[in-house]
């Protein structure tokens, strides 16, 4: 293959247990694999940390479920997105359990699952700050009634989301305070849930926040969710490395225009090497122009012109030993120099999170060991 995403089973599975480390047992780790796994293949992912003992597992649709299901994953999977009223029925088949976050979603769940054989579980999302989906805190207590009254229907947790945990303490502390109070109207009422608000900078950002369940995702393909050389501590290691190959590098003379549009011209006699990838393969048009860069013999070469469908050109002026055939590291080391998601979500104005989600479900995937 001349494109390919690497993912590392052992390095994320490494990722995992020091997640666990990190809440040293007062907390269990829901490993958020939504979004085909980040982009690094949820099913494989899946199947990696199911044999390191991972019990609880965070998607976003019932169609997600399904495909665990068959694929042979036992643990629980809660569905973020909570899914349509016609997947009730699937829902309890395949063992799912929905966040409720709407008064009508309610009223419909409720309705479809008085008709099932054993109670549907589901976990009652409130809206904490992160002003998204989920009933508002003063309701709570009233709509753990309603869910606790209706026959089809098993409160097993309580959960919400942080807007702000990677760059602000004191608000997130305010709104898990305000989770806190929530969970304190529950347990008034004599109900035992599992209650779960911690995402990757939560969880990294102390035992505060953790609850009975965290819910890392970017933590877990070894992408930090800030700077904070404290959050470091826990050690993480990048899942995925995208490498592409040469396939032409010819001379080219002073003021030579370089693919769509000439936005580049070299700028003296040159040597450039052209990459069978582009943005069909997840390498944005953003980093085109000398925006991005790519590693040649452990060497950076710059991109020149635009980013084009299926095609970039770098500069390997600087890198003579550069040939067709060479190996190229688009995101991830090669000798004493690497590329991160961090390095190229910077570049493109963008998250570490869209990186790694438009390589990986754009790239055919290989995983090592």
């Amino acid at each position: 293959m001349m494109n390919v995403a690497r993912i590392d089973r052992r390095a994320f599975c490494r990722n995992y247990q020091a997640i666990q480390a990190r809440v040293d047992g007062h907390a269990q780790v829901m490993a958020v694999i939504k979004a085909d796994g980040y982009g690094h293949g949820m099913v494989e992912l899946a199947r990696s940390l199911q044999e390191v003992g991972a019990g609880h597992f965070g998607i976003a649709t019932v169609e997600q479920g399904v495909v665990l299901r068959r694929a042979g994953i036992t643990g629980r999977l809660v569905v973020f997105l909570g899914g349509d009223v016609s997947e009730v029925k699937t829902m309890q088949v395949h063992g799912l359990e929905p966040a409720l976050f709407d008064v009508e979603q309610f009223r419909q769940f409720a309705a479809a699952a008085a008709t099932l054989p054993e109670p549907l579980p589901v976990h009652l999302k409130v809206d904490c700050g992160m002003g998204r989906l989920g009933f508002q805190p003063r309701d709570v207590d009233s709509w753990c009634q309603k869910i606790v009254a209706a026959p089809g229907l098993q409160l097993v947790g309580l959960m919400s989301h942080f807007p702000a945990a990677d760059f602000d303490a004191q608000l997130t502390r305010s709104h898990n305070r305000v989770f806190g109070r929530c969970l304190e109207k529950l347990r008034a009422q004599g109900l035992r849930v599992e209650a779960h608000i911690a995402n990757s900078a939560a969880t990294l950002r102390g035992a505060e926040f953790h609850w009975d369940l965290v819910r890392p995702g970017l933590a877990l393909y070894g992408c930090y969710p800030s700077v904070d050389p404290d959050w470091r501590q826990t050690p993480l290691e990048p899942v995925m490395s995208v490498v592409s190959t040469i396939v032409q590098v010819e001379d080219a003379p002073v003021d030579k225009g370089i693919s769509y549009g000439h936005i580049d011209k070299t700028r003296r006699p040159s040597r450039l090497a052209v990459l069978p990838m582009g943005y069909a393969d997840g390498l944005s048009r953003h980093l085109s122009g000398g925006v991005g860069e790519v590693l040649i013999h452990g060497c950076r070469a710059p991109i020149m012109g635009r980013v084009c469908m299926n095609v970039t050109v770098v500069d390997v002026t600087d890198i003579p030993a550069a040939r067709r055939g060479d190996e190229v590291v688009v995101m991830g080391c090669q000798g004493e120099e690497c590329i991160s998601a961090d390095d190229i979500a910077g570049q493109m104005g963008t998250i570490s999170y869209e990186v790694l989600c438009l390589f990986g479900n754009s790239l055919p995937r290989l995983y090592i060991n």
